[in-house]
């Protein structure tokens, strides 16, 4: 079961939307609220922690912008989805680089949300075509030298950035292991200096990472 949970500040959107989510067999809303701070005291009393947390951008007391910053200070492991009426790249870019694991209108059909919600679940992110489009445009003026998040400038062997661009194609750490024949344990320790160099938090960091310095292109 992957445990999902709900923040928005339209009643009957998030009404909807709760019941479409708890409609599925391999989901369970353990959580829902108006505002991220109401979210946050909830997600305070669970046993479990949810696996996604499905967040709106404009909220009474603690904002979509807020609430992801406290999520990933609390609870790192919960991935944010933001679900949004603000479509402009701004805005897409500034949550994703924030920590945001997806980034989806509030207009987008139900199976992109469905399949938005499993593929962040398995693989730890998903970005859509303007999710990509943002960050490039994002991207466009960035310095030549690869920095990590803090602004220090860094470098990448041959075999890290192999490993990061097969991360990119959502190779697990066995797949990429088989084809480097190499040992898993040695793709985790790749995978661990990867985000120590960069300073990332989790895989859709160095997605994020890959896309904004042109080491990995997204076909879209």
């Amino acid at each position: 079961m992957i445990r999902i949970a709900l923040a928005d500040d339209q009643n009957l959107f998030r009404e909807g939307l709760a019941n479409l989510l708890s409609a599925q067999p391999n989901f369970e809303l353990t959580a829902q609220a108006e505002n991220g701070k109401i979210l946050l005291e909830q997600i305070e009393q669970l046993e479990m922690l949810p696996d996604i947390a499905l967040i709106d951008m404009n909220m009474p007391e603690m904002n979509g912008v807020e609430l992801n910053a406290a999520l990933r200070v609390k609870y790192p492991s919960i991935k944010v989805i933001v679900l949004s009426v603000h479509g402009e790249e701004r805005y897409m870019s500034k949550m994703i680089e924030a920590g945001a694991c997806g980034y989806l209108k509030k207009n987008c059909d139900t199976k992109e949300l469905l399949d938005t919600i499993n593929h962040t679940y398995d693989l730890g992110f998903y970005f859509n075509r303007d999710t990509v489009l943002a960050m490039r445009n994002a991207a466009k003026h960035r310095s030549q030298g690869i920095q990590n998040m803090n602004s220090i400038p860094i470098s990448l062997t041959e075999r890290e950035l192999s490993i990061l661009k097969m991360i990119c194609d959502e190779y697990t750490n066995i797949e990429i292991a088989e084809k480097l024949f190499i040992s898993n344990r040695t793709v985790d320790g790749h995978r661990t200096n990867l985000l120590s160099k960069t300073g990332c938090k989790n895989t859709a960091g160095l997605v994020i990472f890959a896309i904004k310095y042109g080491i990995y292109e997204i076909q879209i």
